[in-house]
Order: C-alpha cells, then structure tokens, then sequence
C-alpha cells in the first residue's frame, strides 16, 4: 500500500558514507482524497449556509433540514445505518437523538402601572430564576461597602448602584461577585440600577435563550427559590422607585428600606426539545473493532431580530468537511481499500448551546469509548484571522499533543506529506488566555482520555455575526485545511500500532 516517491540523499566526502531520508507518500490516501473538491465544497456550503436553513438553531428547523441534508448525503455515498455495539445505545437509523431543556431569556419584565420593562430594552437578565408572577412591595437598598452576611436578605428583594461596580465590561465581572454575595445572603430579587444601560446593550450580544442537556437539569436548580439578578437602565429604575430619589439612595451607607410597587411579570421560559448528532460509520478491515472518531457542529445560532446568522464558517466549514471526508472513506471501503479501523464521522449539534451533542455522546457512546483512538474536530477553518492577513497558508492546531505523543506525530507526518500548511500551535498553550482547548467538541472526548485534535482557523470580525456568509470563505483554503484532516485520519485508521495515551489525563 505505502508507495515510496520521494527520496532524498546525502553523500558524505570519500568515505562514501550515504544517510537517506525517505518520505513515504501513500497513493492510496491520494486517490481518494483527490474526491475532496473545493467545487463540492462549494456546492454543499451555499445549501447549508443558505437563508433557508434559518441558521440552523439547535433543536429548530433550520438544524433538521440540515440534519436530513446529512442524511442524505451519507446514504448516496453508500453509507449504512449504524448498528451500535452498545445495546444501551440509542440510535434512530443515522441519528443519535437527545433531549434538551431550553430556557430562554427575556421572558421576565417589570410592571409599574401601565408601562412594561423589558429584556434587551430597559433590563437585562442573564438566566430565568422566576417562574411565575409576582409582586415587590419593598426593596432593600445594599450600598456597594456593605457585605451582607449569610442568610440576612433570605426572602427579600434588594437594590444596589450598579456604577459603584465600574465601568463595561468590567462592571460584569464586578457582578459577578457581588451576586455569590447576594445569593448566599438569600435575596430573591436583586435589581442593579446602571446608567445608560442601552449603551451597553449592543456590545453584550444577549442570546434568545440558552441551553442544557434534559438529563443534567435539576428541578432544585430553578424556581423562586433560587436570586434573580436584573440590570436596570438608571432612569428606568427612577420611574419604577417613584418618589424615591436613586441618586440619594446611592449615597446610603446603609442598608434602606425603599416602598414600592413593582409587578414582576413572568412568561414561560423552558422549552423542551429533542436535537440529534448525525453518523456516519464506515467499518473497518482487520481492526474494525478500533474506532476513529471526526466530529464538527452543525448547528449554528438561528435568527435574531429577524435576520439569519448563517455559519458559513462557524461551522459550515467543518459541516461540509464532514460530507466529504466520509465520502472519500466510504469510497475506499467501497473499492477494497480500507479503512483498517473504523471510522466514525459524526457531525454533532448543540455546541453553540454548550458541546451538548458531544458530550451526550461521551456520556452514551455508540461505540465503546475504551476502543476510541481518537477524536479529530473542526470548528471554523474557512478564514484567516488577524495574525495571518498576509501569511503563507495555515492552520491552529490544538490538543494535539496533550493526551499522545502519536496523534501528535501523526498529524504533523500528515502535514509534511501532503498539506504543507504552517501549523500554528499559539492557541495549544495551557497558559492561552482563550482557553481555546475547552471551547469546541473535541474536549468532551479528551476529557474522557481520548486523544483529541482540534483544527481552526481563529477568530474573525463576523464571528456570531450575520456576516458570516460563504461568500467570505477562503475556498482554495478550506480544502488544503481539510486534506489535513483526511489524512491525519487516514493515517490512524491505517497504521499499524494505535496510538498511545502517553500524557496525564486532566482530572
């Protein structure tokens, strides 16, 4: 199979002492990852980043078209449904289906007679802890110099001078930590008066809700049990106090008892939905009982304020890979060709609302986690960042290294061979401020002790913007990126020793 093309020889002076270097380019990798094509690429990134996949929001239907847009192109490539080895399992044809809670934001308003306040208008509030309606009499004034002990404001709902934190962003941090104070002491309420809040408002990119596994939420966790943290436009919280003055109650030194009649109004705010990572299995030869696993999300962030967010880059371009490379296995397969271990292209969803498709799959593996060799993920490799406007072609490489020397070299032995891409592993750093290495899918199988790999090519200025659109990808680009992975995974599906988990595991 391994096909010697290049030779490269050094003759040393009379003795004639001889020291060859031999790379060996495998012909078989090449043909098929001469199936890969920008132009097919192309044609799959325009379908999938398109507006009629509503950006494709976890659990919506913009993420089921482009789950059956998967499909489809996973069964014209000849590729069966799975059958897992784990009886416990559950797998719905080419789907692994699962549950999650959605909590969205917004559903909370204050009421002062006939005027409403609202989410993303005159508040703001990070996460839904009421669940009904309610009414606020009193609010407790907390000056910023005084700490409330444990369990002095159970029941009660607080006021404080949210100036007195700093200015954005650092007034978020500020928060932060002063609300650990507020729940410990038991607040149900805290309303944080912030001049000019509207100002702030753009630059905090407010999702339309968040989400969780159904099966990592607890009832306890939510309810009017649990402190409510509001910020409050200032001249808002002036109208919703009345007669009471907020410039004088900043300057308390005390805690102060302030009447009031505020109608906190509450929608529902859970939704329960079902979502699903897609796969893709091409069984192995000799040893298909070992598993190497590709995952990119597929989901992106839907529609906000009636306008599509459509991910080409984030993350059509690891979507699209998804297609071709199981193709390009399945073709191998399908001439005879391999893969020696299993290959598992899985592209996932949830991971713009937490890495839920992969960390349910870590959790309910279809195939056995102690025979995974590894996990190669991708997530935005369709650009260039700010670092690299003018640089040669390139690649951030991260992970590759923290778990197995192999995957490490096998990667890079890819690289030299066949891509020539200049790997660039400033965001592979565990002092990197990013934390990059936690962010993308690829984490939920280091975690568990898979050697794990992550592709990207950084950050850009339409990053959850609705400018990430396709035709801002670098085509030419994405499929020398891609050939990276293709190969990387041909490698470990086909040599002979697997790689070995030769680094400490992070608790």
């Amino acid at each position: 199979m391994m096909t010697s093309i290049r030779t490269l020889c050094t003759v040393i002076g009379a003795s004639l002492l001889t020291t060859c270097t031999v790379a060996q380019v495998d012909s078989v990798a090449l043909r098929f990852a001469s199936t890969i094509t920008g132009s097919e690429l192309l044609e799959h990134l325009t379908i999938i980043a398109s507006d009629a996949y509503q950006g494709r929001d976890t659990g919506k239907e913009g993420q089921k078209m482009a789950a059956a847009y998967l499909k489809e192109a996973f069964v014209q490539a000849g590729i069966p449904q799975v059958v897992p080895q784990d009886p416990a399992a559950i797998v719905e044809g080419y789907f692994q289906p699962f549950e999650v809670i959605e909590e969205r934001s917004g559903t909370i308003s204050l009421v002062k007679g006939g005027r409403v306040y609202r989410h993303g208008k005159e508040l703001v509030n990070f996460q839904e802890r009421l669940t009904s309606d309610r009414q606020v009499d009193l609010l407790t004034f907390v000056p910023y110099k005084v700490k409330p002990v444990a369990s002095s404001l159970v029941g009660k709902d607080v006021l404080m001078d949210g100036n007195s934190l700093g200015e954005f962003p650092g007034l978020l941090e500020g928060l932060r930590d002063r609300s650990d104070e507020f729940r410990k002491a038991g607040a149900r309420l805290v309303l944080v008066a912030v001049d000019d809040l509207g100002a702030m408002i753009p630059h905090m990119h407010l999702r339309g809700s968040q989400m969780r596994l159904a099966e990592q939420v607890k009832k306890t966790e939510r309810g009017n049990g649990t402190t409510q943290i509001i910020l409050v436009d200032a001249q808002a919280m002036q109208e919703l106090l009345g007669e009471h003055s907020l410039v004088k109650l900043r300057k308390k030194k005390r805690m102060h008892a302030v009447p009031v009649d505020i109608r906190l109004a509450v929608e529902a705010a859970e939704q329960r939905l079902t979502t699903e990572n897609v796969l893709a299995y091409i069984e192995g030869t000799d040893k298909k009982d070992e598993l190497v696993v590709l995952t990119a999300h597929y989901d992106h962030v839907g529609v906000e304020d009636g306008v599509v967010y459509n991910g080409a880059d984030d993350d059509g371009t690891g979507t699209v890979a998804m297609i071709e490379i199981a193709e390009a296995f399945a073709m191998a397969k399908a001439a005879g060709q391999g893969p020696r271990r299993s290959v598992l292209v899985m592209p996932v969803s949830g991971e713009e609302k937490g890495l839920l498709g992969s960390r349910y799959y870590s959790e309910h593996p279809v195939f056995p986690l102690a025979n995974t060799v590894a996990d190669l993920n991708i997530d935005m490799i369709g650009r260039r960042d700010s670092a690299h406007a003018d640089s040669e072609p390139y690649i951030y490489v991260i992970g590759s290294d923290r778990l197995s020397t192999g995957l490490h070299e096998a990667n890079e032995k890819a690289n030299s061979l066949y891509s020539k891409l200049t790997l660039d592993y400033t965001f592979n750093a565990e002092s990197d401020p990013n934390r990059f290495y936690y962010r993308s899918d690829h984490y939920n199988f280091a975690r568990k002790g898979i050697p794990s790999l992550f592709y990207f090519s950084g950050i850009h200025e339409d990053y959850h913007q609705p400018g990430d659109d396709v035709e801002k990808i670098d085509i030419g680009l994405l499929h020398q990126r891609i050939l990276l992975a293709f190969h990387t995974a041909w490698i470990l599906a086909n040599q002979e020793e697997r790689i070995a988990v030769d680094k400490p595991i992070e608790p």
